[in-house]
């Protein structure tokens, strides 16, 4: 899509990294700290091409004014995760819910911002691959079982508005750096298995060259049977890193392939998640997802103080979903493709001004995508047949230019920078072609920011900056108040809708020494033209209970101050907490979508300003600790506090929200010689809560036909084992 972040996140906030002294950089935040302080040392060449460098001193900021996260790929492996989202789940503000009843289908929230693998879900995350944006074009949904999380070497996280990174970089964005070949021949194999019919196998060998050739060429495989009835998931990954790199120029080729195979169980009834929590109510609900992608990069020193960089790729997604709706309803079959080809060129150099370092990064990117989404009403249960509603194409193409620059001043830098970006969107509908229409979006991003070094290792930041989202296919295909989309059955060429915008103001405080870190910061993002599912007022369509249509509202907000501190001992004893505030309000009073509506009871969904957007929680507070013992073994605990949230269906707050809930992880891990054993455990004291909240029909009542509270269970106690083995050169370091 829009932007790699081509050589990297480091664009984020406006500045450049990679050109800034080391010596002065701000450490950032990380979930569990090494043992000791790292000591400042020139970028290997692969960084170049990489993404935001972990800073190595806890001095002057790297010019970034905004909270990042670096997590290396050891302390991503010590929560063996399927997904991201698992990783995610620990650091501070990021909370994860599950809608679709599978443990590779969460749903991200950051700051009040979503990155969801659900279809229609508003999305304000962005999540790249080294660099390569992963948000699809149809809906910017992010399918997490599709990322390689066994080839990782670090995360890089960026709590906040990314403004140079272009669409969906509303709330933050994630860049996933993978693994490459950095010495002597090495490999390693991991075999696991665990409750509810876990299984999975994952290899991969390593290496680099006499002629400086690197490699690296990794599978994987997972699977579940999963703990609700009629759930199951399989995920195959095959990945390849192949370059040569030198600390003038170098260039790399990457091939990745996935697959995933998923079937989904959904929300229940309060009545049925009382008693049956493991029901499926929808059993034949499944998605199959296919990803294919290819990226060609590289970079030359140009001169003694710039550096030119490229990256360009192409993926291909294709999709087949089912969804089994209620009784009185049609089920529905679908299906999309989405082709992207895209890349960015870019050119950066250090300079001195009045005496001073001056670093400047201009550059330009642009994407193609073709996408082709089918839709069927199926009414197989009834004794009928499939009917296609719809069939439509959208090939959207996007272009962006953007500028960043830092000076810094004695124990100062100011950064500035701006994008802008233009985004055409044509929709072609194929079964109507009288329906097409095409969509205009422009809009140019400044960010500004200011970093100072209040010695004795304390630092502070202060930034502004703005981003937008453009309408995605599906928000724009479902947008007609006079044809409301019975989702996810129609879609249709509709009137325009505007992009939304946002504004970001972040200050923070940082303190780092020795094994020590600690950080605080408070923000606020003021968002225009939010997009939201508003009520038809007309007749409802007949296919199905959920009939509307998007529109964009005027004004919404998110607040919220988010605190984290790290430390670790030269032991290897390592401890972390992190806590977080939000506050995600409506500002503009709107009547939205909901099934919760009634008026001959006189329900409405009214919503007033001050009101809080669903599912994202007012506290949330985390922590963890890592302990080794008798030098081969380390035993670790994690746990979390997820505060109330508002139900879907009740933006107006009219309802009690979802109740709080605490879930304690736990584990341990013995290594010995090439040898690695290690043993999770997922919600150890097996505690029942829901992680989401809605509203729907249910049909099944015996009652007949009721609205109720829908819920969908938290995961039970699941105990999972690895054991890996290393062959040839010595263990990367992370």
């Amino acid at each position: 899509m829009s932007l790699r972040p081509s050589v990297g996140l480091l664009l984020l906030c406006g500045s450049v990294v990679f050109v800034v002294p080391l010596a002065g950089q701000q450490k950032p935040d990380s979930t569990k700290a090494k043992p000791a302080a790292p000591v400042p040392k020139p970028l290997p060449p692969i960084e170049v091409l990489g993404t935001i460098q972990p800073s190595a001193g806890p001095t002057l900021g790297s010019g970034i004014p905004a909270r990042i996260t670096i997590l290396s790929g050891k302390q991503v492996d010590a929560f063996e995760p399927r997904i991201l989202a698992d990783v995610l789940g620990q650091q501070a503000g990021f909370s994860t819910y599950d809608d679709l009843g599978s443990s590779y289908k969460l749903n991200v929230v950051s700051r009040g911002f979503s990155a969801s693998p659900v279809v229609g879900q508003a999305q304000g995350i962005s999540v790249f691959l080294d660099g390569v944006r992963q948000n699809e074009p149809d809906a910017s949904q992010v399918n997490f079982d599709l990322l390689p999380m066994e080839h990782i070497k670090r995360i890089e996280i960026l709590s906040g508005s990314a403004s140079l990174l272009g669409r969906n970089s509303l709330g933050g964005a994630i860049n996933l750096v993978t693994r490459r070949g950095e010495g002597p021949t090495e490999a390693e194999l991991e075999l696991g298995g665990g409750g509810y019919g876990m299984r999975s196998a994952e290899g991969n060998v390593a290496g680099l060259t006499k002629s400086g050739i690197d490699y690296y060429i990794g599978g994987g495989y997972n699977r579940e049977l999963g703990w609700r009835q009629a759930t199951s998931g399989e995920q195959y990954n095959l990945f390849a890193n192949i370059g040569k790199l030198t600390a003038t120029k170098g260039i790399r080729l990457q091939v990745m392939g996935a697959k995933s195979d998923v079937q989904t169980a959904g929300s229940l009834p309060a009545s049925v998640f009382a008693v049956r929590p493991d029901s499926n109510l929808s059993a034949n609900d499944f998605e199959d997802l296919y990803n294919l992608q290819v990226a060609l990069s590289g970079y030359k020193q140009v001169g003694g103080a710039g550096r030119a960089s490229f990256n360009s790729y192409v993926r291909r997604h294709d999709a087949k979903r089912f969804n089994a709706n209620q009784p009185d309803d049609p089920d529905v079959f679908g299906t999309s493709r989405n082709t992207v080809f895209g890349g960015t060129a870019d050119y950066r150099t250090v300079q001195t001004l009045a005496g001073r370092p001056l670093s400047v990064r201009v550059g330009v990117d642009g994407s193609g995508s073709r996408t082709e989404v089918n839709l069927f009403a199926d009414s197989a249960k009834f004794g009928g047949t499939r009917n296609q509603t719809t069939r439509v194409q959208s090939p959207v193409w996007d272009i962006g230019a953007f500028a960043t620059a830092d000076y810094t001043i004695g124990r100062m830098t100011l950064s500035a920078g701006g994008r802008f970006d233009f985004v055409r969107a044509p929709y072609r509908n194929l079964l109507d072609p009288t329906k097409d229409t095409t969509q205009n979006f422009r809009r140019f991003n400044p960010r500004v920011g200011l970093d100072a070094d209040l010695g004795r290792g304390f630092s502070a930041y202060g930034s502004y900056g703005q981003a937008f989202r453009a309408p995605s296919v599906i928000e724009i295909a479902c947008s007609d108040p006079e044809e409301p989309c019975p989702l996810p059955f129609a879609l249709g060429d509709d009137p325009p809708i505007d992009p939304v915008l946002a504004t970001t103001y972040e200050a923070g405080l940082r303190f780092g020494w020795s094994g020590i870190q600690l950080s605080a910061s408070a923000y606020r993002t003021d968002l225009r033209n939010e997009i939201v599912l508003v009520p038809y007022e007309g007749d409802e369509p007949s296919q199905s209970t959920l009939a509307g249509y998007f529109d964009n509202i005027d004004k919404t907000r998110r607040e919220g101050v988010e605190a984290s501190m790290n430390l670790a001992t030269r032991s290897g004893l390592s401890f972390y907490a992190n806590y977080a505030w939000t506050k995600a309000t409506y500002q503009t009073a709107v009547t939205l979508f909901s099934l919760r509506v009634d008026d001959a009871l006189g329900v409405t969904n009214d919503v007033t300003p001050g009101d809080r957007l669903p599912l994202v929680p007012f506290h949330q507070v985390k922590g963890g600790l890592s302990v080794p013992i008798a030098k081969v073994v380390t035993v670790g605990l994690d746990g979390r506090w997820i505060g109330k949230q508002i139900l879907r269906g009740d933006e107006a707050n009219n309802d009690a929200p979802l109740n709080g809930y605490a879930v304690v992880d736990a584990r341990i891990g013995a290594e010995v010689g090439p040898y690695n054993v290690r043993a999770v455990v997922t919600n150890l004291f097996d505690d029942r809560f829901a992680v989401f909240g809605g509203y729907n029909i249910n049909q099944g009542n015996p009652r007949g036909p009721t609205l109720e509270r829908f819920f969908t269970p938290g995961f039970v106690r699941q105990v999972r084992f690895m054991v890996s083995r290393s062959f040839g050169g010595a263990k990367e370091n992370n």
